[in-house]
Formats: structure tokens, sequence, C-alpha cells
């Protein structure tokens, strides 16, 4: 316990100290009262990779970046929901950066409706490899994390994000394969497998305000993927490296994870879709010839 809050009070005064560096370089290099800010969505399902790529662009000098919780949070289930969206857009406005970076996560399912109320806004949608995500996921929630989000998703009692916009298809599915006690990975891989439906569910596939990006090709080529996002949404790659943090240790990570066969079945099937989806929308997979 102690080494644990040893450890975020280093992350904790890592990340002022950068906020420091990050203003003082902004009062030298001043963002133009005519410029045009690009405000971008990290969405996705949770241990896809977000923070890192959150991490990523908040190395990025000229950036301001929003965690999962942060001053643009509500109260809402514990403070991981945005702000109304009027508010939310108030005070982005009110930021002269030419980045603005936001990790809504358990907004995901709200993407169209926050790319249609922010302006100039862009979304980067994160996956991973089911496995990685399970593993990952009852690592760091706990090994009832999978099964919990289930259950949730499928009462909806009480109403939370889990169960916002969730198809009765997808409802059909996850009825078919949950039941109490179920093996924390399947959960947890079937849980991703809902959230990570919804990149589909919501047509975000047709949208040309949406970028997939997939972990394992940032994690292999971290430079000319950021290189090709920061094209993406119009603001020009920093003159500074960004992608030195990046390590290949994470995305091997759930090698070990065996998940049931209808289980698997779902996984793959949903990631063959996602690696397909062509390269003018996803990020880092090669397009169908």
């Amino acid at each position: 316990m102690a080494d644990s809050l040893r450890a975020r009070i280093r992350r904790q005064a890592k990340s002022e100290a950068l906020r420091a560096r990050k203003a003082g370089y902004r009062l030298i290099h001043p963002f133009p009262r005519t410029g045009r800010k690009a405000v971008v969505l990290i969405v996705g399902c949770q241990r896809s990779g977000t923070t890192m790529i959150l991490q990523l662009f908040t190395d990025d000098r000229r950036s301001v970046t929003f965690q999962e919780k942060s001053s643009l949070s509500s109260p809402a289930e514990e403070h991981l929901r945005l702000k109304p969206l009027p508010e939310v857009k108030r005070s982005l406005e009110r930021i002269r950066a030419p980045l603005l970076v936001l990790k809504p996560l358990v907004e995901s399912q709200n993407t169209p409706a926050l790319l249609d109320g922010l302006d100039n806004s862009f979304a980067i949608w994160m996956y991973r490899r089911a496995e990685s995500v399970a593993a990952s996921d009852l690592a760091y929630f706990g090994t009832e994390s999978g099964e919990r989000n289930l259950r949730l998703l499928l009462t909806n009692d009480p109403p939370n994000w889990r169960g916002e916009f969730v198809p009765e298809t997808t409802r059909a599915v996850i009825s078919e394969h949950y039941r109490p006690g179920m093996s924390p990975h399947d959960a947890a891989a079937l849980f991703w497998w809902a959230r990570t439906s919804l990149f589909f569910d919501l047509r975000l596939d047709t949208r040309p305000d949406v970028r997939l990006c997939s972990y394992e090709r940032l994690v292999a080529d971290p430079e000319p993927t950021m290189r090709s996002l920061y094209e993406f949404v119009g603001v020009a790659y920093p003159d500074r490296r960004i992608t030195g943090r990046v390590h290949g240790d994470a995305a091997r990570r759930g090698a070990n994870v065996v998940l049931s066969p209808e289980v698997q079945r779902l996984c793959d099937e949903l990631l063959e879709r996602l690696d397909s989806v062509p390269s003018g929308v996803a990020e880092g997979v090669p397009g169908p010839s």
C-alpha cells in the first residue's frame, strides 16, 4: 500500500510539473486568436490503450488534455460522466491551445452527439485484442469486474453508462452467454465484445471524423501511427519526440488467456471486422485490396 501511495504521489508530481512546463511554453508561443483548435475524443473500451495514447498527446507541449476525471466531469457515476454538453463546449472554447484532447470513455456510446456538438472535433476509437483487454481489466479492477459489467449492462439497474444505447441484438447475445460465476476472463472478454461492437452499432465506421486505432500497431509503430493521427485531426506533428515512452511489453499481455470457444469466436469475428475497416477510416491496419 505504501509503495502504491508513493507511486501515485510521484505520478501526480510529474503531472503537475508537466502542466507547469506546458503553461510556460504556451506563454512563449501563444495560440493565435484567429487559430482553429482541434478537439480530440479518445473513446473505446476500457483497458484498450486509451491512457497510453492520451499520454502521448499530453507530451505535446501545445496540448491541453483531460483524463476521465477532470474539470469537465460531473458528479455522476464517480465523476466519470461529462458535464452537460453545452457546459463542456463553453469550457473548451475558453482554452487557447491548438489541441484539446479528452478521454471520456464512459461516454463512448455518445460519440455521435459529442462530435456533432463540439466544433472541429474528431474521435479516435482505440481497440485491442480481447484477451489482452480481459487480462488487463481483471488485473486492474479485480476478478469480478467482467461479470459486474455484464450484469449492469443487462439490467441497467441502477441506470448506468454500460446499458446506454445497447441494441437488443447485443443484449440477446450477452444473455445467451452470461451466467453467474462464469469464467472471469470470458466475462471480461464478453463485455469487451459488447462495448467494442458499439463502433459499428453507432455507425462510426461511416463517419469521416472518426478513426480506428489498433493498440497493437500503436505499440509496434508508434511514431508513424501518431503522425497519421495528427494528420487526421489537422494539427502539425510536434517538433519533439512524444513516443519515447512506448514499449512493447504490454502488447504481450493476455497471451496465456484461454477463452471458451463461443466467446473466442465472437471476439475473433469482431476483431477481424475491425481490422478490415478501410485504411481511410482505420489507423494502423491495411484496408482491403
